[in-house]
């Protein structure tokens, strides 16, 4: 299945955008924070080895102009 193979960041990112599009702020705040805590040494031992970061950049810069509004 795909979407097993997909990061647990990447979901995130997903749900996150989602709940920015239907207007919930509380949620994307909380899945925003559960981002940075995956992608921290605090969410588990393994580095992140992404070299493009163009998506985690677009999720923090969603979520700042859906505060905006």
């Amino acid at each position: 299945m795909p979407d097993q193979d997909r990061r647990l960041s990447d979901k995130i990112m997903i749900a996150h955008a989602q709940a920015s599009d239907d207007g919930k702020m509380g949620m994307a705040e909380a899945l925003l924070e559960a981002l940075e805590v995956d992608l921290s040494a605090i969410g588990g031992n393994q580095t992140e080895n992404r070299e493009a970061t163009e998506k985690l950049e677009a999720a923090f810069e969603l979520h700042e102009r859906s505060l905006a509004q």
